[in-house]
Formats: structure tokens, C-alpha cells, sequence
């Protein structure tokens, strides 16, 4: 999922990349929400400053300083950073290695919007405090931060009917997959048994969206072959196995609660009425009518 970086003539007169030399300027929109992708060159300098809106940063590829009045944060390739509104800041590049920066800016406004995003805003604010680098605890919970910033830049650059509500959307995402799956620190723990964790936390609230195995290997970095191996050793089970048991048991409280097979089946993930009955029939021994029936009998 990764998003293609179109080439440029840089500031160098070099083909390839845009290379800047100074910060560049951030024209927001009265939705309060803009996102930036700044490839620096060797020789970028930035003034100490404060901007009116926050800003959620990450750093794709390169390394650096992100420097304050009173110290400095290390950055290096896929850290993140958060910085409050207001705060007096600059980056700082390696010469050797200058950094790609990405960049959610968001004002006070456009959190004010919504009384969630506010909240959990405010969350990440008091966990992640500016003199602390971010990082992912897992590869797994490192692509969901790259991809909500991924998709911002997409829908930005699409524009068009119903941009601002999904840059809403997405940073809102965004601002959750930090809360939940972020701490301090500047390097990403890549160890298959992190990612592992944080997909099935992940499936603990999401099971019943459509499941990939070659796109949750993808996010845990490992082969699909390598990842089937990995989580048979960790669950017991296949991904579809362990996917399929979420569902059942959320498909038995639907049922509990409101004795509608065809609901239950779809409310639990599953596409097919079909496969639905013979994978229940499996897990629980029953079909789904028989255990609706069960369940009215023993409260009479």
C-alpha cells in the first residue's frame, strides 16, 4: 500500500525527488486539516518557529533532530513525533541523510469539530509529550499509522466532494492507531512476535471485516508461508480457524439477543448464509436455528 512519489527536477537541477531547502509553507483550509510531504536535501535549513495547529509527524527515510529551545529529540527512519500547537520547534537534518518528512497538521478548530477526536487528541498530547520520540510497538501497528498518513495524502491530492470529512475520517484513524498502538522511543520493534500481538488485538475489535492473509503477513512483514507457521505456533490455529471462532462466538450473542439467523451471519463478518450454518455447525455443534431454540427453551 505504499504511495508512488512522482520525480522532479530537484533544487540541485538533479532528476528525481524533490529536494527543499527550507520549510515549506502550509496553506490550510478553513476544514483545518492539511498534510505535507517535504523531501529535505543536504542542505535544509529551518528557523526556530511556532505554528497555530498541531502537528502529527513521521519520518518515511532519513534522520535527524527535531529541536526545541530547551533539547532535542533523535530522529531516525519511521519515528514519529507530536507537536502542540504554539511550540517553538525546527528540524534538523544529517547531512549524510536528510530526512522525508510527512507531516498531519490539524488546528484547534478542526478538533473542536468532533468531541471524540478532541478527547483522544488530548490523550495523545498528555502521552506523547514534545520531548519524546514515537514509535510503533510493532510492525503491525506501524502500518496502520503509515497507511491513515498514507491516505491523507491520497485524498488530499483527490480532492474533489467529501475530501474534508474523510481527512477528518482519516486522521481521527490515525489518532487512534497512536493511542492504542504507540509508546515512546525512536525505533520500531519489527520482531514477528510484536506484530503478531498487535494483529490479534487488532482481530479482538475488527474480525469482522474482510480478512487477507497476504495482507496481514504484509503488515507483520513476514511471507504469508512464514506467518501461517508463526501463528499456528502462537493461536493453536489458521488465521481463517481463529478469524472464523471470533465470529461464531459474536454470531452466538446476535443470536441470544435477537433469534435472527441472516442478521447474526452478517453482523459476524460472514458474506455467505451458506457458510455461515456449516461453520457454526462446527464450532458449536448445532446450526444456528437449533441454537436459538436451545437458547429460548432454557429461558422458559
Amino acid at each position: 500500500m505504499s504511495r508512488r512519489i512522482r520525480n522532479y527536477t530537484n533544487d540541485d537541477g538533479a532528476k528525481g525527488q524533490a529536494r527543499r531547502h527550507e520549510p515549506m509553507g502550509v496553506p490550510m483550509p478553513d476544514a483545518g486539516i492539511y498534510i505535507l510531504e517535504s523531501h529535505h536535501s543536504a542542505s535544509f535549513r529551518m528557523a526556530m518557529g511556532s505554528w497555530p495547529f498541531h502537528k502529527i509527524c513521521w519520518v518515511p527515510v532519513g534522520r535527524g533532530f527535531l529541536e526545541f529551545e530547551d533539547g532535542r529529540v533523535v530522529l531516525g527512519t519511521h519515528a514519529f513525533a507530536v507537536v502542540p500547537k504554539g511550540c517553538e520547534h525546527r528540524f534538523v537534518d544529517d547531512p549524510s541523510e536528510p530526512m522525508t518528512l510527512i507531516i498531519a497538521c490539524a488546528t484547534e478548530a478542526a478538533l473542536r469539530g468532533e468531541g471524540t477526536l478532541a478527547s483522544l487528541f488530548a490523550t495523545l498530547l498528555q502521552r506523547f509529550p514534545r520531548s519524546k520520540a514515537v514509535r510503533a510497538r510493532s510492525a503491525y501497528h506501524f502500518s496502520l499509522m503509515r497507511d491513515c498518513l498514507q491516505g491523507m495524502l491520497r485524498e488530499q491530492s483527490r480532492g474533489g466532494l467529501g475530501s474534508g470529512a474523510m481527512l477528518h475520517a482519516l486522521l481521527t484513524q490515525l489518532v487512534v492507531a497512536m493511542v492504542r498502538g504507540a509508546e515512546p522511543g525512536g525505533v520500531v520493534d519489527h520482531g514477528p512476535a510484536a506484530a503478531l500481538e498487535g494483529l490479534l488485538e487488532e482481530l479482538e475489535s475488527h474480525f469482522d471485516r474482510p480478512v487477507s492473509l497476504e495482507e496481514v503477513a504484509e503488515r507483520c512483514g513476514l511471507s504469508p508461508r512464514r506467518f501461517t507457521q508463526l501463528f499456528k505456533e502462537r493461536t493453536g490455529s489458521t488465521l481463517v480457524e481463529y478469524v472464523n471462532r471470533l465470529r461464531i462466538d459474536y454470531a452466538k450473542e446476535r443470536l441470544r439477543e435477537t433469534g435472527h439467523v441472516a442478521y447474526a451471519c452478517h453482523e459476524s463478518g460472514f458474506q455467505d448464509l451458506a457458510y455461515f450454518y456449516r461453520s457454526f455447525k462446527r464450532y458449536v455443534g448445532c446450526t444456528p436455528g437449533a441454537f436459538v431454540k436451545a437458547e429460548a427453551a432454557g429461558k422458559d
